[in-house]
């Protein structure tokens, strides 16, 4: 398959996880879809909402792993929009914070490729949101910075802590890895033990939310077995009024994967409503959906345990 002239490429986000929070637009736009690249964090029932044709194409990276190089995900983003009319880029969260998006932006331009960015929810807010707070606070928190804990070129890179010591929020991206060098480099300018909450999988069936100050984080997390989900840091003296009582506990309620059966907008509808309860769940597929569908939804759902459920 292949266009005359090259396709658009929408770079979507696809917000932090929970398919409720995605934007309308970024729905009809997948709904369009000729072929989806997706991020390791997209959540897999979001790309349920293209069509069974859609072709999609994992080109997530995974931090601290090796994996597929931004270079070569420009490279596929090009080439889809010479072969398909409408491309999706789908990232997780929003692609204008940490996103690469400049990157791939630019390819594109180079290219004379067509292109539209489309904002998502960042996990910075639906991590606050989560929390029946938000990320600034009048007389006690006038501003936030969104900094991040993962560098490309070196490990021993210095995270932007000024606006914490300044008295603002600081929301920390891909920081779990290299928290301990973090609260090391805290340290050195000042004593002052900061409270701190992490929240795990921000939005989702999963979600789960661990306090503390610079001093206890640590052990707290050692109380916890989290490694390698996705986490967000937010330190500040906003999160003192953070109230763990006022908060839906959420619990993981069941590790079936819930398989809805039925008429495609009422399973989609459906599978918004359970995920939004805390269970995970995938619309039903047959040998009718694209091959690359076929493969992640089989993959997904391998050695699970499955209850199905009829619209």
């Amino acid at each position: 398959m292949s266009v005359e002239l090259p396709g658009t490429v929408y770079l979507i986000g696809a917000g932090p996880g929970n398919p409720n929070l995605l934007t309308k637009k970024a729905e009809r736009l997948i709904k369009k879809a000729d072929v989806i690249l997706y991020d390791r964090l997209v959540n897999p029932l979001i790309l349920q909402y293209a069509s069974p044709e859609t072709k999609v194409i994992n080109v997530g990276k995974k931090p601290y792993f090796k994996h597929i190089q931004q270079e070569e995900i420009n490279l596929k983003i090009v080439e889809a929009a010479k072969h398909y009319q409408y491309v999706v880029r789908l990232k997780g969260g929003d692609p204008a914070i940490f996103g690469r998006i400049t990157e791939e932006v630019h390819t594109l331009a180079k290219h004379q490729i067509n292109y539209e960015i489309v904002p998502g929810i960042t996990s910075a807010s639906a991590a606050v949101a989560s929390m029946n707070m938000g990320l600034t606070m009048r007389s006690v928190a006038p501003s936030v910075t969104f900094s991040t804990g993962h560098f490309k070129d070196s490990i021993d890179h210095d995270t932007d802590i000024r606006n914490l010591i300044n008295g603002g929020t600081l929301a920390i991206y891909m920081g779990i890895k290299r928290l301990g060098h973090i609260l090391k480099q805290i340290e050195t300018y000042t004593d002052e033990d900061y409270p701190i909450a992490i929240v795990f999988n921000a939005s989702c069936f999963n979600q789960q939310i661990i306090t503390g100050t610079l001093s206890t984080i640590e052990h707290e997390l050692t109380l916890h077995h989290l490694d390698g989900r996705p986490g967000i840091c937010i330190l500040g003296h906003l999160i003192s009024y953070f109230d763990n009582t006022s908060i839906c506990k959420h619990e993981i309620l069941s590790h079936k994967y819930y398989v809805i059966k039925g008429d495609k907008p009422l399973a989609l509808a459906k599978a918004e409503e359970l995920y939004e309860d805390g269970y995970q769940c995938l619309i039903d597929f047959d040998h009718h959906y694209h091959v690359s569908q076929q493969h992640l939804y089989n993959e997904l759902l391998q050695y699970k345990e499955i209850e199905y459920v009829y619209v």
